[in-house]
């Protein structure tokens, strides 16, 4: 299948979106691999990746088809997310840690020139999903979802069979620089069927069946992603941080509640993020582990997601009108996505049988005959 193209700096690829996903998919492992074997025997603070997240030191109980908990004490050393995290469109700054500051490069695992920019798929020193990896964007820009970055990631994901999550600011991500989390998995939520969902921006989106929280499901593909940008630009605009799971077929959006509910720290002691939205908890000690349940699970999900902002969900029409109350005001997608299966259409053998005119002269003539003769009626 030959080498890839290269531009420029001879580490930059250029023609993904061109190669098979079965190529682009064995690189992507392959350069994951390596570093971890390089890894296991160096001291920790050389580490690049710590460990491999689905190794058997891994311990998981599986909530169905649809969740999962995972027991992984080596994380419990990753530093804390940042507190202070009060507006979802943060300013970047430069004197803070950024990827553009990493040490190694070695970290670097592929450089990308995709058709909206340049991007760094980098290591992911605490994995949570098998082959766990960062895509970064090369240019020093803040950690908020433009259309330009949203056609990078489905580019990158349509040449793949890999996903990807995304954390805005406020949402579980701990730096302001913009990236987001490729995965070698389908991860749980995808399980779920997807069905009929509300009105978004005029444009009937999906979600998923039986899914406890919010999520709007829309194609990947060039006109839904201009929803998908106006739905995460209505969230910047309102401050309401949220999360989105991207796969090669569809983009999952779950918006998040402006505030934390303080019930969801009694139930699971890490920020919801993405990780968890997309159906995967880790905790990192026996008694949490053996304490969460798949009920937690559920209420964790919906109390940590909300519904986009109201403007979008309405008739494109009807803007400042009428809005889709329904799927505004329920506390959960549940009932919304939990409809039964729409019965067949009837055919004429249903319809009653009657006279095509109560006059007896039109039926004399040729048509009327012909068609009455096809009805069975003469």
């Amino acid at each position: 299948m030959g080498d890839f193209s290269e531009s420029g700096d001879s580490r930059i690829v250029s023609n993904w979106a061109l190669r098979p996903a079965a190529t682009n998919d064995a690189v992507l492992r392959q350069r994951f691999l390596t570093v971890l074997a390089e890894s296991e025997d160096a001291p920790p603070a050389e580490k690049l990746v710590m460990y491999d997240a689905c190794d058997a030191n891994e311990v998981r109980h599986n909530f169905g088809d649809c969740s999962r908990k995972r027991l992984d004490a080596r994380r419990n050393t990753k530093p804390k997310k940042p507190d202070d995290q009060l507006r979802v469109c943060t300013p970047f700054n430069p004197d803070g840690f950024h990827f553009g500051k990493i040490r190694n490069d070695r970290e670097r695992l592929l450089r990308l020139a995709l058709s909206t920019g340049r991007y760094d798929v980098l290591t992911n020193k605490f994995p949570l999903f098998p082959k766990h990896m960062l895509l970064v964007c090369d240019t020093l820009v803040p950690q908020q979802m433009t259309r330009h970055h949203l056609v990078a990631i489905t580019e990158l994901l349509n040449a793949s069979t890999f996903c990807a999550y995304f954390n805005s600011w406020g949402a579980s991500a701990s730096v302001n620089h913009f990236h987001c989390h490729l995965i070698d998995e389908f991860p749980p939520v995808t399980a779920h069927p997807l069905v009929a969902g509300p009105l978004v921006g005029g444009y009937r989106c999906l979600q998923p069946r039986n899914f406890p929280g919010f999520c709007y499901v829309f194609p990947a593909n060039p006109a839904s992603l201009m929803l998908v940008d106006a739905a995460v630009s209505a969230m910047q605009a309102d401050n309401q941080p949220h999360n989105l799971l991207f796969t090669p077929r569809y983009i999952y959006v779950f918006p998040k509640p402006h505030a934390r509910p303080s019930r969801s720290f009694e139930l699971y002691p890490e920020t919801v993020g993405g990780p968890e939205l997309i159906g995967s908890f880790t905790v990192y000690t026996p008694e949490v582990y053996e304490g969460l349940t798949a009920e937690h699970a559920e209420e964790l999900v919906r109390i940590n997601t909300a519904p986009l902002p109201s403007r979008l969900l309405g008739h494109a029409s009807a803007y400042g009108g009428i809005v889709d109350d329904a799927a505004v005001h329920e506390d959960a997608t549940t009932r919304r996505a939990s409809h039964s299966a729409i019965a067949a259409s009837r055919t004429v053998d249903f319809l009653p049988i009657v006279a095509l005119h109560e006059e007896d002269w039109p039926q004399d003539r040729p048509i009327a005959r012909a068609l009455a003769s096809n009805f069975g009626l003469v």
